[in-house]
Order: structure tokens, then sequence, then C-alpha cells
């Protein structure tokens, strides 16, 4: 595709700062749909379109090398480095408000040489922002996932963490600091440190997407692995299965906001006509608390038929209790957990699950982050990745045989 598009050229110079003119060519490359790579015109077409002297052309466009929207080549020519993000400078009347990306592009005479990819773009560096005190398989994953998409196209992604080795976050200034001394191309922010230090990411002037694991979308663009909706099909897949009374159990923290899943668990009950019963706890990850609240749960007077456990992490300890008491998952008790795929599980119980891939999480991460880096045609924008349903032995009671007594 050539762009010769023409525009129409003023007829008397504008008297429009250099410092203007550098945001107003960045309004127009944010919002445009082109990638990283782009030749644009020479400083003297530029010129004569905008009808703006050369000097002050020169300077804008030096600005935005400097800014890492722009990169010059001696003897080749200035190609976009980077699509800058559409929230930098909205103005509310524009220099040029008819001027188009496709009017700053050289003619595409030899398209081949003008997307030949930037050395920048060749080896990119972003970074995942985590709680790395405590760390988990699902992080691991995450990390996994974001490294398979990036490390075969020679990017580089790197764990940061936003904490001090006793889990406390750092102060403001600590990570303003470490973005500076090392800063990337975009970043990859889990949601409690995005709340945290929202201010020094977007400071960085790069692309930064926020990932977490509950709702709601807090800072926007994010991504959510929703356990939380996980609550509302896992409770129905129970109900369908023919229970009557089914309980949820669920991990407890000072940030994870267990009214959502009371409200996705109490949602499917009402619209099956099962409320009459609701039991609904919240726990830590500690064998004596889940051996105490099963026993509050299975030994009132009115005890679930059906179970959903709510945090892949209160699996084993539930399966230990259960054995204890003689219990077998999908004989005795129906059960539905959460379950993130991959899991590693003692035991041959076939686990009816509502499961998530945090592997895939973090290629859908890497992919959406890359996206936005290189073209403004992929814009950072929401999504809520959703688990699957995986039926196995556990959901549906078997009807016990009766015994038939000796003649």
């Amino acid at each position: 595709m050539a762009y010769s598009v023409k525009m129409k050229v003023r007829k008397t110079r504008l008297e429009i700062s250099s410092a203007e003119l550098a945001n107003e060519l960045e309004r127009v490359l944010a919002g445009g749909a082109v990638q990283a790579g782009l030749r644009l015109r020479s400083l003297a077409d530029l010129s004569t379109l905008l009808k703006v002297d050369a000097g002050r052309v020169r300077i804008a466009v030096t600005e935005l090398a400097d800014r890492g929207i722009l990169a010059k080549r001696h003897g080749s020519g200035t190609y976009i480095r980077r699509v800058p993000l559409a929230n930098g400078h909205a103005l509310a009347a524009p220099w040029f408000p008819d001027l188009r990306i496709e009017h700053l592009l050289a003619d595409g005479d030899d398209e081949q040489s003008q997307r030949r990819p930037l050395r920048r773009h060749k080896q990119m560096h972003f970074q995942l922002w985590t709680d790395l005190f405590w760390l988990s398989q699902t992080q691991n994953d995450i990390t996994a996932g974001a490294g398979d998409v990036l490390v075969p196209r020679g990017h580089v992604i790197t764990p940061c963490g936003g904490t001090v080795a006793s889990g406390v976050p750092l102060v403001r200034a600590a990570v303003a600091a470490k973005l500076a001394a090392a800063p990337a191309d975009g970043y990859l922010v889990l949601d409690w440190l995005a709340t945290a230090f929202s201010e020094e990411f977007a400071a960085t002037g790069r692309p930064w997407l926020t990932f977490g694991f509950t709702g709601p979308i807090r800072h926007q663009p994010g991504m959510i692995m929703d356990c939380m909706e996980a609550a509302e099909r896992g409770t129905r897949a129970l109900l369908e299965g023919g229970c009557r009374r089914v309980a949820l159990l669920g991990y407890f923290d000072n940030v994870r906001d267990c009214d959502f899943e009371r409200f996705y668990y109490t949602h499917a009950l009402r619209q099956a006509g099962a409320d009459a019963y609701t039991c609904a706890k919240f726990i830590s990850l500690e064998a004596m608390q889940v051996r105490r609240t099963l026993a509050e749960m299975l030994d009132g007077e009115l005890s679930p038929d059906g179970l959903y456990v709510a945090d892949d992490n209160l699996l084993p300890l539930v399966a230990a209790e259960l054995t204890r008491r003689g219990l077998v998952p999908g004989r005795d008790l129906a059960v539905v957990t959460l379950w993130n795929e991959g899991m590693i599980f003692a035991g041959a119980t076939d686990w009816s699950r509502m499961e998530l891939s945090p592997r895939q999480f973090g290629q859908s991460l890497a992919r959406n982050l890359v996206a936005a880096t290189q073209s403004a045609s992929a814009r950072l924008t929401n999504y809520s990745v959703l688990a699957e349903w995986r039926p196995g032995a556990t959901h549906i009671l078997k009807p016990k045989t009766k015994e038939v007594p000796s003649q």
C-alpha cells in the first residue's frame, strides 16, 4: 500500500512552537492504525505540508525521538519506534484537525523497507511486577506463559518485586527509582501493586497492563483471570447434578473480595430456587481451620449434600479431611472445585472442576502488551478470562445401594 494521500496545504505559516508541534504529531501517531517501523516523510516535506519552518519540525522530531516514539536513522530517515498511547495529548482544539497518520508517512514505493523491524523491536524488554515475597505456582505459570510468547520473538521478560523481604509494599520513591534505573518497553503489573503505584507506572510513558484474579477491574487497561464467576457455574453444576443443599468453602485474605464469590454463589441458588439453604464460609489455609469448618457444616442438623471449593489451595486440605471422616467425594458428598490447569494432586479422584489456565493467561497478557507496544491498531483494553467446566466424577451423587437383608 502506498501512503500517497495528500492533505490540503495551508496558505499561511502557523506560529506553533516546537513543543506544541511535537504534542500534535504524537496525537496523530496515537490516533492512527499503524505499526512501529514505518518511515515518515522527510523533514522538508513535513515542513511544506504543515507550513511550519524546518527548524521547528526538526526540534519537534528530536523531542519525539527523546520520548522513544521516533527513531532517526542516518542516511535513511525517521521511523516510528513506538506507537504512543492515545491518552497523552488530547487537545481540545488541535492545530491540524484534518491531519491523519497517512499524511505523515513516506510514499510507499518501497513498502518492504518501510516495514523492516527496527532494532529496537527485535529485542524488547518487558517487566512483570508481582509479589516476589509470596510466589505461587499460579504466578510462576503466568510468567512462563508470558515467556512462551516473548522469548521465541527475541524479547525478554523480567520478574520484578513490589515488596520488601517481609512482604510489605515498597515505598513509592523506591518503585520510581527502580523504574528509572531499569526502564522497560512495557509492564505487566499485579492489580494491588497497580493500586499502590499507578502514578509511577504512568510516569514511565510506556504501555502497562494490570492483571489479577478477582473483579472488578480497578485500573484500565486490565485483565482478570476470574476466579469469582466460577463460583456461580460451579454451584449450578452441583444443583444440576441433583444436590439441593450446596455449601461454599472459600479462601480469605485481606486482598480477596469474598463478597463477589458469595454473590455468585447465592445468585446460582436463587436462580435454581434452592436458596432455602445457604452456607458460605471463608477461611485461611490451615488444616485445623478446614477441619473445624467442615465439622460445622457436616455435623449440623441440616448438612449440605454438595460443596463448592472456591480455591484450589484448599482442595488438598478438604480431601484429607473427607478421607479422615470416611467420606467419598461423589458418593457421600458431591464436590466441585476451582482448579488450575496442570495442578499436581495426589490421589486417584477425578475431581469435577472449574479449570483455569494461568499459563494461557500469561500468554494473553504478553500478546496484548506486545501489540500495544508496536501498533496503534491493537489498543489495550479490558478482558476477563473465565474458567472452563471440566466434568469429573464428583459432582453427581451416585445413588446408594440398599443393603438386602440376608434370608
